[in-house]
Formats: C-alpha cells, structure tokens, sequence
C-alpha cells in the first residue's frame, strides 16, 4: 500500500478507535453509576434497559465531546513516533478522564441541572478509571499498530 495511502488509512483508524474509546468510556462510567441501583418496582426491566442505554449514549457522547481533542492529540503523537505501548494509551487515558473532572457539566445532560452538580458520584475515581478504559480500547481498535509508516521489515516483504 502507498505511504500516502497508508498514512490516511491511519488517520482514519484513529477516529474510529476514538469514537470506541468514547464508547467503552461510556458504558464504564454508568456501568460505575448504575452499580448497586435498585430497579422501582413500577418499572419494567425493558424499560430499565433502554433508560440505561439511553445513559450510556449520553455519557459517550460527553466524552466524545469533551474528549475527542486531547485523545487526538494523544493518538498522534502515537503515531508519529510509533508508541505501541498499551501502558502509554492507558495512561493518556487517564489523564484525559482526569482533564473530565474540570470541567463544566453541559446543561443538555441533566434537565435539573443545578451549579455544582456532579455527573456521576465518585467522578475523581470514575472518571480516570473510565479513562484507562477507554485507552485499553483504543489500543485493542488500532493503537497496537500505531505508526504512520510501516517498519522497515513490512515495507521489504511487501517489495517481494
């Protein structure tokens, strides 16, 4: 395949390792709010599972919002200097669900948004923890052959 090619096949792994890293985000901090939550008795389990992952949908969203800049910027610097490590995509992860905490709550995620309202209970630990997550996943969806050009090795066997 033609570095150039190759280079914008790169770029768009990275948005779609991304949009699962926000994903997986997502899913770990309601998995996180929704532990130990009793279902009322006047609503289905149906009804309970849809809410939940109508939530899901809002917390990945968030972290996609939120998180889509810095998680790039991350990504390629991966990329560039071909950084392979599951421990650097974990730790960048981290420090970008610590960059969460922050941040302003936007008012479309609760309707009874008040000032000093947290998203989720025990955001200064779900939040990196998602976060690392997240990272896991972008490493599982591409980040485990970053590189924009390909190793000396790969680009003789592809000559042959």
């Amino acid at each position: 395949m033609p570095a150039p090619l190759y280079a914008f096949f790169r770029f768009f792994m990275i948005f779609i390792g991304i949009v699962c890293a926000a994903l997986a985000a997502g899913t770990t901090l309601m998995l996180v709010e929704s532990s130990g939550l009793m279902r009322p008795a006047d609503v289905s389990e149906a009804q309970a599972r849809d809410a939940l992952f109508a939530h899901t949908l809002v917390f990945s969203g968030y972290a996609l919002l939120l998180g889509f800049l810095p998680a790039f910027v991350a990504a390629l610097l991966a990329e560039i200097f071909r950084w392979r490590t599951i421990v650097y995509f974990a730790i960048a992860g981290a420090l970008i669900g610590a960059y969460f905490l922050f941040q302003p709550i936007p008012s479309w995620i609760d309707v009874v948004h008040d000032e000093g309202v947290q998203l989720i209970q025990n955001a200064e630990k779900a939040y990196p923890a998602a976060g690392i997550v997240a990272g896991a996943m972008y490493w599982l969806v591409t980040g485990c052959r970053a590189g924009f050009l390909r190793d000396p090795v790969e680009r003789a066997d592809d000559s042959q």
